[in-house]
């Protein structure tokens, strides 16, 4: 079954996300997030860069939890992480996860396929800026799976992301 949603979403994302010669296209607006490292795709010397657009082409989740930092459930949509991943082709055993404050985080490839970890860009609805921890966030889905509401789990979901290193 992982297999068929696998090759499902590389499929999907060969329409969604055109490649060039490198293998993802450029970003046409400003850079939101980096990857780098262990990654099959790139646009940019090495690099994935996406912009707002791109990550929006990535197929859309949504989760309803509630977290430390906010009042209550709230309702928090973007791409999976494992997506994003997929659509770089990335290998290796843990993701390096860097703020715009240069906070930095390791999470291990483990938490990736066993949770759905969303890439926040949409609270209620709205898009997220720097002040409401976006444009990006990563966050676990604490309300499904409430053995993630833990200090190291909570230290992982990284507000205002804009780089992941793939680490072999």
């Amino acid at each position: 079954m992982r297999r068929l949603r696998t090759l499902v979403i590389g499929f999907l994302l060969s329409f969604a996300l055109p490649a060039n010669a490198e293998g993802l296209p450029p970003p046409d607006g400003r850079v939101l997030l980096v990857v780098k490292g262990a990654i099959a795709y790139t646009n940019a010397s090495g690099e994935a860069h996406f912009d707002r657009a791109m990550l929006d082409n990535l197929p859309q989740h949504g989760m309803t939890t509630a977290t430390p930092w906010t009042e209550g459930k709230q309702r928090f949509e973007g791409p999976l992480l494992a997506d994003l991943l997929q659509a770089v082709g990335a290998q290796g055993s843990e993701l390096e996860l860097t703020a715009l404050n240069d906070y930095h985080a390791t999470l291990h490839w483990g938490e990736v396929s066993r949770y759905p970890l969303v890439l926040v860009m949409r609270i209620n609805g709205r898009s997220i800026s720097v002040r409401q921890r976006g444009p990006i966030w990563l966050l676990y889905p604490m309300t499904d799976y409430p053995e993630l509401n833990t200090p190291y789990h909570h230290s992982a979901m990284v507000w205002q992301l804009n780089g992941i290193e793939v680490r072999e």
